[in-house]
């Protein structure tokens, strides 16, 4: 019989990061870190009018986040704010782990080619956390850079809501691949939670 080259789809387990591994969202948390009180608080000042958009459904999620990247990241030196990342990874974050979440990420690191986290956080301390777990498929919202510095905007698309089904299939483009596991804990995971074959919704949480 002749050879077949059909491949079968790859099957991946897929975590939200925060609310679901996290007890808080860290992008805002970062974004005080990264700037420090003073230059947080005046930033967040100047976007109040894009909240208040956002409060009465004149904007929407994405406009804001970008919005804030421009803001806080524009022009910003790439060595500080990784820098900034690596420590923020792990100063920070590891406080935040939900003991169940862990043990369910250590679990399933014993098939670490399927293991995926998916996640609207800024790919920065997202990656550097991923490191020191041994996490390698991170899926994160990324931030453009020309030469040594940062632009202020999103490379690609927020990873959240339908971006992060987009995100996982054009990982794996042009080959298949099934969501066999999907745990998130917000409407921005409800079409991941959906696209997979079992999903779990605040699973961690006691």
């Amino acid at each position: 019989m002749p050879s077949s080259n059909v491949t079968s789809p790859a099957e991946i387990t897929v975590f939200d990061f925060d609310g679901t591994i996290t007890t808080k969202d860290t992008f805002a948390l970062f974004l005080r870190y990264y700037a420090g009180t003073p230059k947080w608080a005046a930033k967040i000042l100047t976007l109040l009018p894009i909240f208040s958009a956002y409060g009465l459904k004149i904007v929407d999620r994405n406009t804001v986040k970008i919005h804030v990247i421009r803001r806080f990241f524009k022009n910003a030196k790439k060595d500080m704010l990784d820098a900034k990342a690596e420590k923020f990874a792990t100063e920070v974050i590891p406080g935040l782990i939900r003991p169940q979440a862990q043990a369910c990420l250590d679990n399933k690191k014993l098939s670490p080619e399927s293991l995926y986290i998916c996640s609207a956080s800024i790919a920065p301390y997202l990656k550097a956390w991923g490191r020191t777990q041994n996490i390698q498929n991170i899926l994160a919202t990324e931030l453009d850079s020309h030469g040594d510095r940062y632009t202020g905007e999103i490379k690609g698309w927020n990873i959240w809501g339908e971006g992060k089904v987009r995100r996982i299939m054009a990982e794996f483009n042009p080959h298949e691949v099934k969501i066999i596991e999907a745990y998130g804990d917000s409407r921005g995971d409800r079409e991941l939670l959906h696209a997979a074959k079992a999903s779990y919704y605040r699973p961690f949480r006691l």
